[in-house]
């Protein structure tokens, strides 16, 4: 039989989500934050979660700074083009998880949201592995990114992983997501955050107002 050489491409498809490590002195600073903060922000979550705070985004702008792009040069690699997007953090939050709470499939507002895990429990660790041996489920502390009508054949349509400390997932604000629970008595903690690219005052926070119109500030200054 004859052998040839066939070129093929496959076609990029999908949202555009990157996973990396935040600098530790920036987890040390949520965390340092987050352990001071008493102003509650659950009623705006779709998290099932007893105590999540407000966080003041103003503070880390170097590292968000930095994150974002990050993200814009993957954006720009995934779709192929040059992308390049001033982001404004709108909400910045921390979520403080405990055994059987959970984040039910949700999205959010904006148009970038994301993900840092300040602390991963030892236990919640084992119980993941554990469940791994006899199961081809995303395990318990888990988190899910999913789009479309579910499994199809011949196609992803789901990720899941299970973060370690210092683990930073940022995703289109659009994109569906959960997080699993776990039974462990022990406290994971989060923080979330949206991102928006414009003046959009419905999404934002008291500080996420006062941040944004400093940036624009800045750029017309710049201007």
């Amino acid at each position: 039989m004859e052998t040839r050489e066939i070129a093929y491409r496959t076609l990029r498809w999908g949202p555009c989500v990157i996973q990396l490590k935040a600098r530790k002195e920036f987890v040390a600073a949520l965390l340092a934050e987050a352990d001071k903060s008493t102003i509650s922000y659950g009623d705006r979550l779709a998290g099932h979660l007893k105590k999540e705070v407000k966080l003041d985004s103003a503070n880390y702008e170097n590292y968000f700074t930095e994150m974002f792009t990050v993200y814009n040069h993957a954006l720009s690699e995934w779709l192929g083009k040059k992308e390049k997007i001033p982001y404004i953090i709108s909400d910045l939050w921390c979520n403080f998880q405990r055994a059987n709470e959970f984040n039910p499939p949700h999205n959010h507002s904006g148009i970038l949201s994301f993900v840092i895990y300040l602390k991963v429990p030892e236990a919640i660790k084992k119980e993941c592995k554990a469940h791994e041996k006899t199961k081809k489920s995303a395990g318990p502390g888990s988190i899910s990114f999913f789009m479309g009508d579910g499994d199809k054949k011949n196609s992803i349509t789901n990720n899941s992983f299970f973060p370690q400390e210092g683990d930073m997932f940022i995703f289109p604000a659009w994109l569906k997501h959960w997080v699993y629970p776990y039974k462990s008595n022990v406290v994971r903690i989060s923080v979330s955050g949206n991102v928006v690219n414009s003046f959009e005052i419905k999404y934002f926070s008291e500080e996420g107002i006062k941040h944004a119109i400093k940036d624009i500030e800045k750029k017309h200054k710049n201007d």
